[in-house]
């Protein structure tokens, strides 16, 4: 089966995103802030290049953590990422993200009908909510 240029290319983010999750381990002496292990994603499709999404939590998600790849079929297993608001409720829009929480949710689907993808801040994973003091 000849491979398609998007799996060629989710592979290489599946080898960095391993890289990134042993990045500062072992260390003895120096201390390092929690390692981030997922780079985000987001899937384009068709020609007007909509975003692909799924169902989570009473709406939708256009973000996913790659898991794993099966090169003979292209085909990827993607982790939902819940989009979160400043608030901590499901981030209705882009504009409203704040923050990126991984599910226990999975989906496969087979790369080469997408047309691009786009990874994104690994700093958008597990953001701190701001805590907000009451005025009274």
């Amino acid at each position: 089966m000849t491979k398609c240029c998007i799996c060629v290319e989710m592979k290489e983010l599946l080898k960095e995103q391993k890289l990134l999750s042993h990045f500062g381990k072992g260390f003895k002496f120096i201390h390092m802030p929690k390692c981030k292990d997922t780079i985000p994603l987001v899937l384009q499709s068709g020609e007007d290049f909509d975003y692909f999404t799924a169902m989570i939590e009473g709406g939708t998600t256009p973000y996913f953590r790659l898991e794993k790849i099966d090169e003979s079929s292209c085909c990827a297993q993607l982790r939902l990422l819940k989009p979160v608001d400043f608030k901590g409720r499901l981030a209705m829009t882009e504009k409203d993200l704040y923050t990126l929480k991984k599910t226990s949710h999975c989906i496969h689907v087979e790369l080469c009908c997408f047309c691009a993808f786009t990874p994104l801040s690994i700093d958008l994973l597990d953001r701190p909510l701001p805590i907000i003091e009451s005025k009274t």
